[in-house]
């Protein structure tokens, strides 16, 4: 009797482990030839399929927090890579010479129906009332367009167009995103924050850039209370856009 109980739980355990496997699965630093592989890469119709299960890739708040407050580190890089018809990201923060200081990987999440979720995007607004340097500014998003330039996105995955056009700058495919360190600081010192969500979105040029969305323990989108009259009752934190490309710059 004291065995199937056993048995019975280690089961139930496994059950849990398999689901957890099939949500989310860690990705490693990337390496050069993964690096190598996406300049390379044929994005057909496998790979658009497979990036389509793709629904964000989490970077743990804590880990993404003690990355950009380490001394010396001035920008963060969304660096890519392909593994398994997949883009792969990790991130790496430098110093104004361009040297690495750190590194995070990230975990890609695999949501069948993170779409109801992502859809709570287009329906916030951004808060009046948060205090943001001249810096974040340039770089916050309405949440309308973040959710269109998502959208966006898995619509050429849908079609299998263009695909080599909006991952490249005049022919030569992007290596990595890159923002100020200062602007990524100013999302980890939110309350609540779990995870940074890394979403791949289209950008008004028609190019595929990185987006940056604060996610709750559940990897929901987070969204603030009504602070003033100013605020309504969706009021979402910062959503930021990942804009200096590697090339062009």
């Amino acid at each position: 009797m004291k065995k199937t109980i056993v048995c019975a739980i280690a089961a139930i355990f496994s059950m849990i482990s398999c689901q957890k496997d099939n949500s989310q699965e860690e990705s490693g630093s990337i390496s050069a030839v993964q690096k190598e592989n996406w300049l390379k890469a044929d994005l057909d119709s496998k790979f658009a399929n497979s990036q389509k299960q793709v629904s964000a890739y989490l970077f743990a708040n804590d880990e993404m927090s003690k990355l950009v407050k380490t001394p010396n580190v001035k920008e963060v890089r969304f660096v890519l890579g392909y593994e398994n018809n997949t883009i792969q990201v990790s991130i790496v923060g430098v110093d104004k010479a361009g040297k690495e200081l750190g590194k995070i990987n990230s975990t890609i999440l695999k949501e069948s129906n993170y779409a109801a979720k992502l859809s709570k995007l287009g329906e916030l607004s951004v808060s009046k009332t948060n205090k943001r340097t001249a810096l974040v500014t340039e770089h916050l998003l309405l949440p309308k367009d973040a959710y269109a330039g998502i959208l966006g996105w898995q619509e050429k995955l849908n079609s299998v167009k263009d695909l080599d056009e909006v991952t490249s700058y005049q022919g030569l495919r992007f290596r990595h995103f890159s923002l100020e360190s200062s602007i990524v600081e100013s999302m980890v010192d939110k309350a609540n924050t779990a995870n940074i969500g890394v979403f791949f979105g289209l950008n008004p040029k028609g190019k595929v850039t990185t987006i940056l969305i604060g996610l709750d323990k559940n990897n929901a989108i987070k969204k603030t209370s009504a602070t003033s009259k100013d605020d309504g009752e969706n009021v979402s934190d910062d959503v930021l856009d990942g804009t200096r490309p590697s090339p062009p710059y």
